[in-house]
């Protein structure tokens, strides 16, 4: 038997490219989750589950704080969700409806119905502006205290991944046309346009606005320097896609998360891996699930994790 310890060994590290695993994980969700959003500071996580609807969760205390969904009877499929930078306001969208709640007292504030399917959505600091992206095509910044739209602006086919600075100054957002695009919210105005060479599944914005990241399905993904337009460095992922990514606050790091649920954290000056882990899959045997990183969030020191198949784990 001591022989084939050191096999067993050699053909996980294999497996896994020696990643290591999380050093906490439990469930969130019976059978796995739609959507998820982990808060800027990686204290509390938003989920819409398969077939439980919505939850606002206590990381620390793996408590779940409140049940949100948009009807009094029954459960919501909820495909996009939010939470605003402080950690004081989330947003729910079920296919076109759009529902703001107060995550201290776990009531909503606001109810909103949009003209198409909402596939992404992100809030600023306080909440009270939101970018969301469509299956129409349209990207919408929009004012969730009063209830209005401040600018729309269009691509080609859906807008797959939207994405906002926390004092709204900046947004970004891409889709099936191929191109991402990067607005300044404070004139309306479209300051810098990138063509990849696939469809983009996920785009990020550093919080200060000065570099973007965008990624290609199955293939190049760029992070770039807004402000100069120029390429900061490029990754070739060709085995998978990236499904999850957060600079963190100084903008040194970048982490991104896997349909395969590696995750990756890079140097964001020069691309460097510096570290990868492995999401623990919740079965072990038998039929796999999926455990694509839906939302993650880092702080250099800490990263938080929602994968697919409705784990919450801190690596």
């Amino acid at each position: 038997m001591s022989s084939i310890k050191p096999m067993l060994i050699i053909a996980c590290c294999l497996l896994t490219a020696c990643s290591d695993g999380p050093v906490q994980a439990y469930p969130v969700a019976a059978q796995g989750l739609l959507s998820g959003a982990v808060s800027a500071d990686g204290s509390h996580a938003l989920i819409g589950s398969i077939h439980h609807g919505g939850s606002y969760w206590n990381v620390e205390k793996n408590e779940r704080l409140f049940n949100w969904n948009h009807k009094a009877e029954g459960m919501s499929s909820l495909r996009a969700v939010a939470l605003s930078g402080d950690g004081n306001r989330a947003v729910t969208c079920e296919e076109d409806t759009i529902v703001l709640w107060n995550t201290q007292t776990g009531k909503a504030e606001q109810f909103w119905k949009t003209e198409d399917r909402i596939h992404s959505i992100s809030l600023n600091e306080k909440g009270s502006r939101a970018l969301m992206g469509l299956r129409n095509g349209t990207v919408r910044y929009f004012d969730l205290e009063g209830g209005v739209a401040i600018y729309n602006f269009e691509h080609q086919s859906e807008v797959r991944s939207a994405a906002l600075t926390p004092d709204g100054r900046f947004g970004i957002s891409a889709g099936d046309d191929m191109i991402a695009k990067v607005y300044d919210l404070s004139t309306g105005q479209i300051i810098r346009e990138k063509t990849l060479s696939n469809q983009i599944k996920i785009v990020a914005i550093s919080d200060s606005g000065r570099l973007a990241f965008a990624s290609a399905q199955r293939d190049a993904s760029y992070v770039w320097d807004i402000q100069t337009d120029t390429v900061v460095f490029s990754k070739h992922n060709r085995v998978t896609n990236f499904t999850a990514v957060d600079f963190t606050d100084d903008e040194q790091l970048l982490s991104l998360g896997t349909f395969s649920g590696k995750i990756l954290r890079l140097d964001a000056q020069t691309g460097q891996e510096l570290k990868t882990w492995q999401a623990e899959p919740r079965k072990i045997y038998g039929s796999a699930t999926s455990k694509a990183v839906l939302s993650l969030t880092d702080d250099g020191t800490n990263i938080v994790a929602l994968t697919s198949d409705g784990m919450l784990e801190i690596f």
